[in-house]
């Protein structure tokens, strides 16, 4: 079978091979790393999908694939092994047998005589225009919407890719503005953004562009959340060797409220330009993490039904993959939904924007204190703002509204399973 570049991430379109782990010839294992890949975000540990032996390896370290080009061939169990030698044959002639004289090698046919070319035209007398550098996506778009690369490119440096093609469409216009319009003359040299500060660039771009989002906003009291905590916490930490955060509660809540809404597992998608849905079966949940210059959102799986301490578990181990810049194949996996807590950060209240392929984001302030109203009396109790912003292609404001209740009665009311 063929080993194939996986996409890791939704706006992923290439990636560089920074080591293969595995040498042809090896037996490999389903889920055992095999290569790691770099890609805008991050190091990923790619896994080989089937049990066998590791074939030609076709893309060496250090080269730039994109997603959905042949890595390496893999013969499954049971099947013929191939060979171990994962270099491309050299072009070289084979050996003479033992004993034999090498024959001497018939010289070159000499080619016939050409007839003089005819003048070219004064028009093609130039040189032939530069390759544009742009992503297998961009070139896609571009041929849909009618967008010129060519021109595009005399418009910006680097790699086109597809927020450019989708902002030259919007404006209305075959290109956007020079880049120098953008920049005032007095700024000095523009400082070119990391791979990872561009790459955000680009998302929320096309998100702003294209998902017609709104947002549900409710305060909920953390008062039964830090009771739970008091109760649970040190037992869990002794048993499970994790340290139960506000978010772990919040994510099991999360979990039950969206079990009770299958609307909000719900991802857009169009299909030969026909809008569709695709129905997420597991209770999958992106945590944006903070990570110096920028951010990512691993995925924590199937968090249906799942324990504090598993929540736990899995929380800190995606978030110390992420600090560590060593993500796995799933971290970049589709999900409905992601959680974003700004924990003790400075807002009350935020407004999160979805990422694409999503269909909505729980955005969580800081806790605070605030006065509400119980039994007609002012209380002051402690909670957050729970914001959410939906993908309104999917999700209507009654459906939104509805699985927000649910979720803070579920925050201040409980359950909690251990």
């Amino acid at each position: 079978m063929d080993f194939l570049v996986p996409k890791l991430s939704a706006t992923m379109e290439e990636a560089k091979v920074l080591r293969w782990l595995k040498q042809p010839g090896d037996k490999i294992k389903s889920g055992e790393a095999l290569v790691e890949l770099e890609t805008d975000k991050a190091a990923m540990e790619v896994e080989s999908p089937v049990d066998g032996v590791l074939g030609a390896v076709l893309a060496g370290e250090g080269a730039d694939v994109a997603v959905g080009a042949k890595l390496a061939e893999i013969t499954e169990a049971g099947g013929a092994t191939p060979a171990a030698d994962a270099k491309p044959p050299a072009s070289r002639p084979a050996p003479a047998p033992p004993g034999a004289k090498a024959a001497a090698a018939p010289p070159p046919a000499k080619p016939p005589p050409q007839a003089p070319a005819p003048a070219a035209p004064a028009a093609a007398s130039s040189a032939p225009p530069a390759r544009v550098l742009a992503s297998p996506l961009a070139r896609r778009l571009a041929r849909e919407q009618g967008v010129d690369l060519a021109a595009l490119a005399r418009t910006k440096t680097g790699r086109i890719r597809k927020a450019d093609v989708l902002a030259a469409r919007g404006s209305g216009r075959a290109v956007p503005p020079p880049m120098h319009a953008y920049v005032p003359a007095a700024s000095g040299d523009v400082e070119p953004l990391t791979p990872m500060r561009a790459r955000i660039a680009e998302t929320v771009t096309v998100s702003r562009q294209t998902i017609p989002a709104f947002t549900l906003d409710r305060f909920v009291s953390t008062d039964a959340v830090t009771r739970a905590k008091a109760e649970l916490g040190a037992a869990i930490e002794r048993d499970a060797g994790v340290k139960l955060t506000l978010t772990d509660f919040i994510l099991q809540a999360l979990a039950d409220a969206l079990g009770q809404n299958p609307a909000m597992l719900l991802r857009f998608a169009e299909v030969a330009g026909r809008p569709g849905a695709i129905r997420h079966g597991a209770v999958d949940v992106g945590l944006v993490t903070a990570v110096e210059g920028g951010m990512m959102i691993p995925v924590l799986p199937d968090l249906a039904a799942r324990s504090l301490a598993e929540i736990g578990i899995a929380r800190r181990d995606a978030v110390q993959r992420v600090r560590s810049g060593r993500l796995i194949a799933g971290d970049g996996a589709p999900v409905p939904i992601a959680l974003s807590n700004l924990s003790r950060g400075g807002a009350d209240r935020f407004e999160a924007i979805i990422g694409p392929g999503q269909s909505s984001v729980l955005a969580v302030g800081r806790e605070h204190e605030a006065v509400v109203a119980r039994g007609g009396a002012p209380v002051v109790t402690t909670g957050v703002h729970l914001t959410l912003s939906v993908d309104h292609r999917l999700i209507d404001g009654v459906v939104g509204a509805t699985f927000l209740g649910q979720l803070a009665d579920r925050i201040e009311f409980g359950p909690w399973q251990m």
